[in-house]
């Protein structure tokens, strides 16, 4: 553990509250500063912590359990990184943060835990690792400490444990709601048949229930998969596929279409939430069954922002969302001329989560659940952002185009939130209908999407 005590401060960039606050969006002061000289010097190594100054009775206390060893110590360095300087750019006599290490283990974690609720907590911040999240919830709700992590895992979210990550619901929520403010409102979902695929097909059904949409089909395919000609065809529909193979052996490519060719599609919009050369192979075999803009707005989410896209011209026009890109650019400038190395983008939820826990140390420690909640949002490096009781959250999200120069926003994120309680941070569908499913058990399904065991 590394117990930081309080240091010079350049000023106070997040703030706590109503509306009125998350509507102050000016762009950072440029200012210089010399991070380096004022990170803390008292950081001391300890596993006995009986003997540790944990500063006054009032301070207010915050664990930070991070992956400071293990299979993914570079991520947790980054994020711990990131927290130091938040620690530097605030001015809290009150907050005193500390490190704990998880060492990448649910073991690491529970011991970490038991660290942080020995050493007094009023705060974790922490872990990363979903698996982690799971081992430390039940001990830090059992001594009555509100966990904020930065897992994803929508299974270990609950009252109490709650996180700052980007989550796919949310990415899926935004991405339907452009698309449904560009008209298309028939939606088709090419999906990896796993756990995180079911949650993927439950957040656009909710999100496309909230925006006046429909899903009319969804495909799932092996997560290892390479091969998407099947799915693909059976999404697309057999007249146009018949035409695209019967053209294919033809000799003019070029020649015009013929009416089965053109026959329209029963649906307007694609989300493919994939990467790499699996994005590339989704779309290149619907682009072959003539799958394209401006028939269809492929849709994504942040992970489209791992793979360059600016030769994949069937993409060219494709939107997905990203966090602001000009506040993460910024940060990143300000990260690394502070380590004179490269962030990576998780660890901007770090320093968000120390500016957060500045904002509720002068906050009654009895009501801190009600204070993490407040619906009203804060306002971070990241941008706006707020956190639901049942652990899940919102950020908001630029929306971006896939070009030949490079992702080009087209709809900047929001600086406040509308919604006083968005349907999507909610369970369930209200209106239950089913979509036309390929590759999965449309049975099991439809029980999976009524909640049924």
């Amino acid at each position: 553990m590394q117990v930081l005590k309080k240091i010079s401060a350049l000023f106070l960039l997040f703030v706590i509250g109503g509306c009125s606050l998350l509507q102050h969006s000016e762009p950072m002061p440029q200012q210089t500063f010399n991070y380096q000289s004022s990170l803390p010097q008292n950081t001391v190594e300890m596993t006995d912590y009986s003997h540790v100054d944990l500063g006054n009775a009032e301070s207010f206390r915050v664990a930070m359990l991070l992956p400071l060893s293990g299979k993914v110590s570079d991520m947790g360095q980054n994020m711990k990184n990131a927290a130091l300087m938040a620690i530097g750019d605030l001015n809290n006599n009150n907050l005193l943060v500390q490190f704990y290490d998880t060492k990448s283990t649910t073991s690491g974690a529970r011991i970490a835990v038991e660290n942080a609720i020995n050493a007094k907590s009023d705060l974790i911040i922490g872990p990363l690792l979903g698996e982690e999240v799971a081992a430390i919830s039940e001990t830090a709700k059992n001594a009555d400490i509100p966990v904020i992590s930065f897992s994803t895992a929508p299974n270990v979210l609950q009252d109490g444990v709650y996180t700052m990550g980007l989550l796919n619901e949310e990415q899926i929520e935004r991405t339907i709601r452009y698309a449904v403010s560009q008209g298309r409102l028939k939606l088709a979902l090419v999906l990896p048949d796993n756990q995180s695929g079911i949650n993927m097909f439950k957040a656009a059904m909710n999100a496309a229930q909230l925006h006046g949409a429909s899903v009319v089909k969804v495909g799932f395919y092996a997560p290892n998969s390479m091969d998407f000609t099947k799915l693909a065809a059976q999404i697309t529909g057999s007249a146009r596929v018949a035409a695209s193979q019967r053209k294919s052996k033809t000799a003019d490519k070029n020649a015009a279409k013929t009416e089965e060719e053109t026959a329209p599609l029963d649906f307007d919009a694609l989300l493919v939430p994939e990467f790499g050369n699996r994005l590339k192979s989704i779309t290149s075999m619907f682009s072959y069954y003539d799958v394209s803009a401006p028939e269809v707005l492929f849709l994504g989410t942040s992970v489209w922002g791992n793979t360059n896209l600016s030769k994949e011209t069937e993409l060219y026009g494709a939107v997905y969302p990203v966090m602001s890109m000009s506040r993460l650019a910024r940060y990143k400038q300000k990260y690394y001329e502070m380590f004179s190395q490269k962030s990576n983008d998780l660890s901007i939820f770090a320093y968000d989560a120390v500016a957060l826990s500045s904002a509720l140390s002068h906050k009654d420690k009895d009501y801190l659940k009600e204070a993490i909640t407040n619906l009203d949002g804060f306002y971070g490096m990241s941008g706006a952002f707020r956190i639901f009781a049942n652990g899940k959250n919102e950020h908001g999200l630029d929306m971006v185009k896939v070009t030949s120069g490079g992702p080009q926003m087209i709809e900047a994120a929001s600086s406040k939130f509308y919604s006083a309680n968005p349907a999507y941070a909610q369970s369930g569908v209200t209106d239950f209908y089913m979509p036309t499913v390929y590759g999965k058990n449309s049975n099991e399904l439809r029980q999976i999407l009524l909640n049924v065991q």
